[in-house]
């Protein structure tokens, strides 16, 4: 175990998760590291920010619909893990931030390297501690708050973000917080995919599924909006403030890789359907469940009973975003 992390309390160097200082020790429930009591959600005050408590296993319809350690529930995040690992060596310390139930943390810590995986949903955390089955010592699950994060100045060579900066109303403060942890020349890394050339049948499958999706997702919107309910997001305009700390990023592309993904229109709705958006995290479940029934009963009278096996079709190279810190 890496000695990176830092006491919640007065912020010395642990030995092993106790402080040699204030002697205070950090909890761990489900092989949990809790560094915080935050909730899950804040939206009154200064620093508001969503966690996915209420979210859980529907942000990745995958593990519900196949084994959660089929390879098709990595994918992307899989060959992006090994670019990581092809890009900047295996004897390196990474953040995984807004883990969430593990997705880029798992392959990443599979290739050997130390892994934190901080989130500040106990729900996503749990999850991914129940994927990795402990299968990987060189893996910590932290429960943390982004805008104070629980590890030693420059003691991270790379902090991974794929979807946390657009869930904060203040990203600059986190955006300081991974400058503060990382090493000098440290990087942050964002993953990426790209659409790969589809054939004409592909394509057509592809945008039909597409527009039934929109179709049906604007029935859904706009029910909620005859409800009066008001959907919450940060317009934070993050990637102008990344590029206030860090270089402008340096692709690198996956050779070889290619994923195929057939599922589109029963995946997505399945997020609809159960609230597992953002945006939707004000809105009370019974709303949210009277929106949905409008929206499934005009499908099924436009598209039919099983429009939820409409197949769309899409194939996705993956990659990774570098972004160098600046003046470190």
């Amino acid at each position: 175990m890496k000695n990176v992390f830092i006491c919640p309390k007065c912020k010395n160097l642990l030995d092993n998760f106790i402080c040699p200082e204030c002697k205070h020790e950090v909890p761990v429930i489900n092989s949990v590291y809790r560094f915080c009591d935050d909730p899950p959600v804040k939206l009154e005050g200064e620093n508001k920010y969503i966690g996915y408590d209420y979210i859980g296993e529907d942000f990745e319809p995958e593990i519900k619909y196949w084994d959660a350690n089929n390879k098709k529930c990595h994918g992307v995040y899989n060959a992006c893990g090994n670019l990581v690992a092809e890009t900047f060596g295996k004897n390196i310390t990474v953040l995984d931030l807004g883990a969430g139930l593990g997705s880029a943390s798992l392959p990443i810590a599979g290739k050997g390297i130390f892994t934190v995986a901080g989130d500040i949903s106990n729900i996503m955390l749990s999850t991914a501690v129940k994927r990795a089955g402990g299968r990987y010592k060189n893996l910590v699950f932290v429960r943390m708050n982004a805008y104070d994060i629980p590890l030693a100045d420059n003691s991270v060579d790379i902090v991974v973000e794929n979807a946390l900066f657009h869930l904060m109303d203040n990203p600059e403060r986190v955006i300081r917080e991974i400058v503060r942890v990382l090493k000098p020349k440290g990087c942050l890394v964002r993953y990426g995919s790209s659409a790969l050339e589809l054939n004409k049948e592909e394509e057509e499958a592809n945008s039909y599924c597409n527009s039934v999706i929109n179709d049906i997702s604007e029935v859904f919107y706009k029910t909620l909006d005859s409800m009066g309910c008001k959907l919450t997001y940060f317009d934070n305009h993050f990637f102008d403030i990344i590029l206030n700390y860090f270089n402008t990023p340096c692709r690198k592309v996956a050779a070889g890789f290619a994923e195929e993904f057939t599922d589109k229109l029963k995946f997505r709705l399945h997020r609809i359907k159960n609230g597992a958006h953002s945006d939707l995290v004000s809105v009370p479940k019974e709303t949210i469940d009277t929106a949905w029934q409008k929206a499934h009963n005009y499908a099924v009278e436009k598209y039919g009973g099983d429009y939820f096996e409409i197949k769309g079709f899409s194939r996705y190279g993956a990659c990774i975003y570098v972004y160098e810190v600046k003046g470190k």
